[in-house]
């Protein structure tokens, strides 16, 4: 079966710090061409560029804006069938991920949801939960145009309000498992 053809996109804002180590773990996939591997940057930051340069992916600046308006702006300026982001620890390996798209691609589901890590054991103990939130989401192509993208004038809920909006109008989910602490 071939390998699916798609976009892979990291918010450098939202990745802060880890930026380089989620640029390592999805960039054999670049390299491979089967993802097209790019940075979106409105963090003015000129470390950013050198970055995404050593993992061999594009690096595409923006001004200021919402995570949804970030988003909304880059997505047209790629071309994968498949879309994934904004990734952000939500997966363990490149393995995971080219499962996730290759069940995207071929249509056994519209969309994979991305969890974020689930609490940690001590936080757990204490009772405390962690809302339940998306951390990134696998879809095609064809369901983000089909919805208008993602809402430029939300930013933490921006990819919250898109798996809603994907819920409504019918779209396959699938939640991928949760990647626990410490792996």
């Amino acid at each position: 079966m071939a390998a699916p053809s798609g976009t892979l996109l990291i918010d450098a804002r939202s990745a802060g710090a880890r930026l380089p180590r989620e640029l390592a773990l999805v960039a054999s996939l670049a390299a491979d061409q089967s993802f097209e591997l790019v940075v979106v940057d409105d963090t003015q930051d000129p470390r950013v560029i050198g970055i995404a340069r050593r993992y061999g992916a594009r690096h595409l600046r923006l001004p200021g804006a919402p995570l949804g308006e970030r988003l909304a702006t880059a997505i047209p300026k790629t071309s994968g069938s498949l879309l994934v982001f904004p990734v952000l620890g939500s997966l363990s390996s490149t393995h995971s991920l080219l499962q996730l798209a290759q069940r995207v691609s071929v249509g056994e589901v519209d969309a994979v949801i991305l969890p974020g890590s689930m609490p940690g054991l001590f936080a757990r103990l204490l009772g405390r939960r962690k809302p339940a939130t998306t951390a990134g989401i696998c879809l095609a192509r064809h369901w983000y145009e089909r919805l208008g993208g993602c809402d430029p004038g939300l930013d933490r809920d921006a990819l919250n309000d898109l798996v809603a909006r994907l819920r409504h109008c019918g779209a396959r989910l699938e939640l991928a498992a949760p990647q626990q602490p410490g792996r």
